[in-house]
């Protein structure tokens, strides 16, 4: 009966999209950090991770320093 109401659903799916090279997008640009909270927000040290607000990817502490991507 809702199926007349509202129609049927789609059921097409599309792939996620291909994500970029880090070399290409994130590296040079200053991530942005993800907090659990603003009472962590005083130090990037508790920060959950940091973002690339161009690609959307997320990076942890082991790949970032003051906030950009080390390149080691």
């Amino acid at each position: 009966m809702l199926n007349k109401i509202f129609g049927s659903p789609q059921q097409g799916y599309s792939g996620a999209p291909t994500p970029q090279s880090i070399s290409h997008c994130c590296i040079g640009k200053e991530l942005m950090p993800r907090w659990r909270g603003p009472e962590q927000m005083d130090d990037d040290t508790n920060a959950l991770g940091f973002v690339c607000h161009a690609c959307g990817r997320e990076f942890g502490h082991d790949m970032v320093r003051n906030r950009k991507i080390s390149q080691s």
